[in-house]
């Protein structure tokens, strides 16, 4: 299995490289006997027979799916010819079964459930040090880590007295030194997986100074949250876990809304942001985009074209023809999330319902220049 992570997916890029038709198939993996499991696989071999794919890439994506352990979530699989290019284990995923068979991946539903699966931290903290987790996102396993800070003078009980005062003054300073190594620790872990949420628990003090402590660069970029219970066994684990997930929810669900918000803002004459399918397309073929915006089809795929190149994206074949290319007609969120992925642009996958401040036609960009 690949590590797939939201803002690692070099792993998605490379396979636009590699020759195809591929087959897309997503294959929920829900605790079901095999009596359940043959027919959907049924179903799907004959949509990819439907749409071309020969015996070998459907026996080659059959061993995979089949092969898989059941259980929860779901399996996503590419498969060219006989070669498996890219399988993940989608957890927790809720995603109907599904199969595609063209030029291009389908990487929409898992690029949904990558962003669903940020990167986080989630620091553990007392006066001594911390545990801590960090979340790389996606498929990515999370490490652990335990820190001690360097004193150990950690209590600020003393005889009355005119030493009281210095006593406590020092333990106060060791609190400091110790949540200022855990810091030490965190910043290079929220700089390398590009750490936009940052969950704490634990004493009151030792946070403080650990917040104090943080890069002031790097607290310009993260989010902080504090959630219940402690570094010592408290039975709060569970309490805090549904924390978590419940904040993890809230800032995608929040970067969304920021994205959205900033679409609804630029989308005007001059504007840094366009929707609609031809001004969107035209901004991947120009090089503006900066974040794609996308609502999944609901219905029979929409179509798009594109030729070699990740500028090389038009509503009609006619604008590229004139070019001197040959272009392939794809399903357009398919093309355009190519175009994106290429061009170095995100790509944020929206609400089938949309709203309000969803794009025009399902799709839209926030770009780099107007």
């Amino acid at each position: 299995m690949h590590k797939l992570t939201s803002h690692g997916t070099h792993v998605l890029r490379d396979m636009y490289s590699r020759p195809g038709p591929i087959a897309s198939v997503y294959f929920s993996l829900r605790a079901t006997g095999e009596e359940e499991a043959l027919p959907r696989w049924h179903v799907i071999a004959r949509e990819l027979a439907h749409h071309g794919a020969g015996d070998t890439t459907i026996e080659t994506v059959r061993g995979r799916v089949l092969g898989a352990v059941p259980g929860s979530g779901v399996l996503a699989t590419f498969v060219a010819g006989d070669e498996v290019l890219l399988s993940a284990h989608m957890s927790e995923a809720d995603q109907p079964d599904l199969a595609r068979y063209g030029g291009l991946p389908h990487f929409l539903p898992l690029l949904d459930w990558l962003q669903n699966r940020p990167p986080y931290v989630v620091a553990l903290v007392d006066r001594t040090g911390a545990d801590i987790t960090v979340h790389p996102g996606g498929t990515a396993t999370p490490v652990r880590q335990a820190v001690s800070g360097p004193d150990d003078e950690i209590e600020r009980n003393a005889p009355g007295g005119w030493a009281q005062g210095r006593y406590q003054h020092r333990a106060e300073d060791s609190w400091e030194h110790n949540a200022t190594r855990v810091a030490e620790v965190l910043a290079p872990h929220i700089r390398r997986h590009a750490i936009r949420l940052l969950i704490l628990a634990g004493d009151v003090r030792a946070l403080q100074y650990l917040e104090k402590h943080l890069p002031t660069q790097i607290k310009h970029k993260i989010v902080i949250h504090r959630v219940s219970g402690g570094r010592s066994p408290d039975g709060s684990w569970q309490l805090r876990a549904e924390q978590v997930a419940d904040d993890v929810r809230l800032a995608v669900a929040a970067q969304t809304a920021l994205l959205l918000g900033q679409l609804d803002e630029e989308r005007r004459p001059g504007g840094c942001a366009v929707d609609g399918v031809e001004p969107t397309l035209a901004a991947l073929a120009q090089g503006r985009a900066r974040i794609l915006l996308l609502t999944p089809d609901t219905g029979e795929p929409r179509m798009a074209w594109y030729g070699p190149g990740p500028a090389d994206v038009a509503a009609e074949p006619e604008l590229l023809e004139r070019a001197g290319l040959h272009p392939e007609g794809g399903p357009l969120v398919d093309v355009a999330v190519r175009s994106a992925l290429l061009s170095g642009a995100g790509v944020r996958v929206l609400a089938p319902t949309g709203g309000p401040e969803a794009p025009l036609e399902g799709i839209g960009a926030l770009c780099r220049f107007p």
